[in-house]
């Protein structure tokens, strides 16, 4: 795990925090699409707030159950290096953005049981990266919450994955350990007011996570 750990930091906003988070050495940057969150960005504002975000940080737009011209109109503001997938899309629809659009795919599952993994096994053609997140009340992620770990212990699949769902600076330790991830994703762990990423918990876990890797 040290030294191979990939971070991806998501649903970003405000142009201010963005620039601080990019100072840090993480991988991916995510923004959520999605008018019922409340991490959902203004995908007007989207080209001034991500001007400065430098090459190497992937970005990423989140989108769940997105119609083809909600996706292209987000391609054509934020020009994002991966569509995160976050919402109950179909293989046959994941195909579909996947030719159409011509943009890698992280294709996300929300896990509560060793039952919800049986669906991955299809995706793996399709998708570039798989990321695991927390089923909670239906709800589309976000929620700070984090699922049983040791039902990845199973996992059985030839996909670099993201560990995502409520990892934060004192259980991701713990996470890694369990899971053996090499791609984590935060976001409500990185904000004190509900959508609104915060600077110290940024820096914050940025200092203990490069502790832990180096």
């Amino acid at each position: 795990m040290k030294g191979s750990l990939q971070i991806k930091l998501c649903g970003f906003s405000e142009e201010d925090t963005i620039n601080f988070a990019s100072n840090f050495n993480i991988n991916f940057i995510g923004f959520v699409f999605y008018n019922k969150s409340p991490r959902n960005v203004d995908i007007n504002k989207i080209p001034q707030i991500t001007k400065n975000i430098p090459q190497n940080i992937k970005k990423v737009a989140v989108i769940i159950d997105a119609d083809n011209i909600t996706i292209s109109q987000i391609i054509a503001k934020l020009k994002p290096d991966f569509l995160q997938l976050h919402g109950d899309e179909s293989l046959k629809r994941t195909k579909e953005i996947k030719e159409l659009f011509k943009i890698p795919i992280i294709k996300a599952f929300r896990i509560s049981s060793k039952k919800d993994m049986q669906q991955i096994k299809a995706f793996e053609e399709i998708a570039d990266y798989f990321l695991f997140d927390a089923k909670i009340n239906g709800q589309k992620g976000g929620t700070g919450k984090s699922f049983n770990w040791n039902i990845l212990k199973e996992l059985n699949t030839t996909k670099e994955w993201f560990l995502s769902g409520g990892i934060n600076v004192d259980n991701f330790k713990e996470a890694l350990k369990i899971t053996n991830a090499k791609m984590i994703d935060l976001s409500s762990a990185l904000e004190e007011v509900k959508g609104v990423k915060s600077k110290k918990l940024i820096e914050e876990f940025m200092t203990q996570i490069k502790e832990e890797i180096n």
